[in-house]
């Protein structure tokens, strides 16, 4: 797993600002994607017909301002959850990504054990189209959130220091291929470029919560 930190300078007054953010990828295997990408790509015009955006329509976070618009399915990502399709592939992709957060806090030593919800949801997106810079998650119960790429034409996501957004020269570039998972603190923002591909640039996304938080 490849680690990425975005930390600051010993702070050398009281008032100083710190931080130190700590996000993870690799690649999972064994998934077929395109599979995936065709269970996707068959249920997104029934989800956006049946389900109703997340927010109200004129609502600028009908899209979770990623400036895809309320017709996205990226705007009903509050109205259903890909970790509760019974699809072959995503019960093991459920599997996969429950594992790859095991490894992720084991890697950074760190021992997590109050109950946690996942909730995911599908982006899709088309030749000109991208997604705004934006964040998942701010508040004192921020946990992690993850990207997974399913099908893609030379995109990148980009991450963002999230204390220092306006000066920080650091941005951290994750080329999108096929089976890289990410996980990050849902306080990071990120964004990508514009997709340019003759298919649709398909991804995962899903955020974790703890239990007792999302069932409040």
């Amino acid at each position: 797993m490849n680690l990425v930190t975005f930390k600051s300078p010993a702070p050398q007054t009281p008032f100083a600002p710190s931080w130190n953010y700590v996000m993870g990828s690799d690649f999972i295997k064994e998934i077929n994607f395109k599979k995936v990408s065709d269970i996707i790509l068959k249920k997104e015009k029934n989800l956006i017909k049946n389900l109703p955006p997340s927010y109200k329509k004129d609502d600028l976070n009908s899209d979770g301002y990623t400036g895809l618009g309320s017709n996205s399915l990226t705007s009903r990502h509050q109205a259903y959850n890909i970790f509760d399709w019974k699809e072959k592939e995503f019960q093991k992709l459920k599997e996969k990504v429950f594992n790859f957060h095991k490894i992720f806090l084991k890697q950074l030593n760190i021992t997590f054990n109050k109950p946690l919800f996942f909730k995911g949801w599908a982006n899709v997106l088309r030749k000109g189209q991208c997604i705004k810079t934006h964040l998942h998650g701010i508040h004192p119960h921020t946990y992690l959130s993850g990207h997974l790429v399913v099908q893609c034409n030379n995109t990148s996501t980009f991450y963002i220091n999230p204390v220092n957004q306006l000066n920080d020269p650091f941005v951290h570039e994750e080329k999108n291929q096929v089976g890289r998972l990410t996980l990050f603190p849902g306080c990071i923002p990120h964004y990508t470029n514009i997709h340019k591909g003759p298919d649709e640039r398909i991804t995962l996304a899903f955020d974790i919560f703890l239990k007792e938080v999302y069932e409040r």
